[in-house]
């Protein structure tokens, strides 16, 4: 993988030489094939009594200064079939022993990386279930809030307070007050329980990502340049609480249900993509971060400039994915789901009825039922075929083995997405599709992110080949 890496920024530091440049590769190919072969005995006895590898590596890269002679030596040897124009071979070799010799640069403790890798696992399981708990309609049955958290009712009179305490609100007022079909105890214990559940999660990703953090910070394992990125992250998990109640209280609200069509009580859409907006930019934030740390990645593709333009349509997509889903948001605030539950046409119409009618215009985008879907499904559709068009692009370029099986993790997830949401839609929303779908969504961003990623060439190979250009400019 460095040979090639290599042989790029070579080629892209002479492209007026391309002919030359070619001729040469063979000669670095086996020069370099030397240097790993003599360096290869060695590494048993570096690596012996190291307690773990990273603190070898320093070590073991500056004892292959040794090792790097045989290669200069060849490379010097056959110095008359590198024939690139104002470089000599002797430059490129020493560039080449030079690079391969240099010290590695620190890097994070692997356990930070696994600890915010868990972390974001349990950010995707909390988005899931608060998904389950706005399909059940669960998400306005407890009508306080408490940092501390409440304790689950331990005996019949404390159900009923609970059951007493929600009933004076719009919910029970509108929906189940005087219904033929009355609401009892039992069913006020399972919406209870999904309300329940979700903020104790939430305060249960606040241990798995506090006590961590402040175990690595006193051991002095957290690098001060990560030190901002996890304090944000610790600011917005907690915020992240106070977010879900104002949500909440939109709900619960006499004057703001009044407001809504037909004095449903339901959150805010508004209110409600934030929570959930809020909720992705956490996940990504931690996925991201925890890559960087468990796969090192240069900040640019130094090494790989062929792949510069990948990375701007990777790019591309996943503000595309995250526009999507955000329109999922107000979709699911507005419960559109419900509605025109065909496809691909919307009963019978490629625009529905409705379409954009609302004033002032805006409001069409967040709140207008036909509108907002509409705008979801032209949305999804439109990132189908640009992950699609990605894929079909990328097939003829020789991609490394971990970029081409996210390209193809992206297809399949964007078609699984899409499949997902179409049976959703055609279903009527039913619990389990529709947090699945809510899943997809958030997987689908994911495996955005790990292409991204995937883009970038490792941190030490990119170091290697920036250090080789830089010299054999010079020389």
């Amino acid at each position: 993988g460095n040979i090639l890496l290599v042989a790029e920024a070579l080629a892209a530091r002479r492209s007026s030489s391309c002919a030359a440049a070619r001729r040469s590769f063979p000669m670095l190919l086996q020069a370099a094939r030397v240097a790993r072969a003599r360096a290869l005995p060695a590494l048993p006895r570096l690596l012996a009594g190291a307690s773990a590898s990273t603190s070898a590596l320093p070590r073991l890269l500056g004892a292959s200064a040794s090792s790097s002679q045989p290669l200069l030596s060849l490379a010097r040897r056959g110095r008359s079939t590198l024939s690139m124009p104002g470089v000599g071979a002797g430059s490129v070799a020493e560039a080449v022993a030079s690079a391969v010799a240099a010290p590695a640069a620190q890097t994070v403790d692997r356990a930070v990386g696994w600890w915010l890798l868990v972390s974001s696992g349990s950010v995707f399981c909390m988005v899931v279930v608060g998904g389950i708990t706005r399909l059940t309609r669960s998400g306005l049955s407890m009508t306080d809030w408490r940092p501390q958290g409440k304790r689950w009712p331990r005996n019949d009179a404390e159900w009923e307070a609970e059951f007493d305490r929600w009933k004076q609100f719009p919910e029970y007022q509108r929906l189940y007050k005087g219904s033929s079909i009355p609401f009892s105890m039992e069913d006020f214990k399972g919406i209870f329980f999904w309300e329940w559940f979700h903020r104790m999660m939430g305060r249960s990703i606040g241990v798995i990502y506090g006590v961590p953090l402040a175990y690595f910070w006193a051991r002095g394992r957290i690098p001060r340049s990560l030190a901002p990125t996890l304090g944000g992250l610790l600011l917005a998990g907690g915020s992240q609480g106070l977010v879900g109640w104002w949500m909440v209280r939109s709900g619960l609200d006499s004057k703001q249900v009044e407001a809504i069509d037909g004095g449903i009580p339901t959150v805010s859409p508004y209110r409600l993509a934030a929570h959930l907006t809020c909720a992705f930019g956490i996940f990504s934030v931690l996925l991201h971060t925890s890559l960087g740390i468990l796969q090192p990645r240069v900040a640019e593709a130094v090494a790989l400039p062929s792949l510069r333009p990948l990375q701007q349509r990777v790019r591309g997509l996943a503000l595309l994915v995250g526009v999507t889903a955000i329109s999922g948001a107000f979709v699911a605030g507005r419960q559109a789901g419900f509605a025109f539950n065909t496809f691909p046409l919307m009963e019978g119409r490629l625009v529905p009825e409705g379409y954009m009618e609302l004033r002032p215009l805006y409001r069409n985008f967040f709140e207008s039922v036909p509108s907002v879907q509409l705008h979801h499904r032209a949305l999804a559709l439109t990132t189908l075929a640009s992950v699609s068009g990605v894929w079909v692009w990328v097939q003829a370029m020789p991609l490394p083995p971990q970029l081409r099986l996210a390209t193809d993790l992206l297809l399949l997830a964007a078609w699984g997405q899409v499949g997902l949401g179409v049976a959703t839609l055609v279903n009527c929303v039913p619990v389990h599709l529709g947090s699945a779908h809510q899943a997809g969504a958030l997987s689908l961003f994911s495996v955005v992110l790990f292409t991204l990623h995937s883009c970038r060439a490792p941190a030490q190979a990119g170091k290697l080949a920036a250090r080789i250009g830089q010299r054999v400019a010079v020389a």
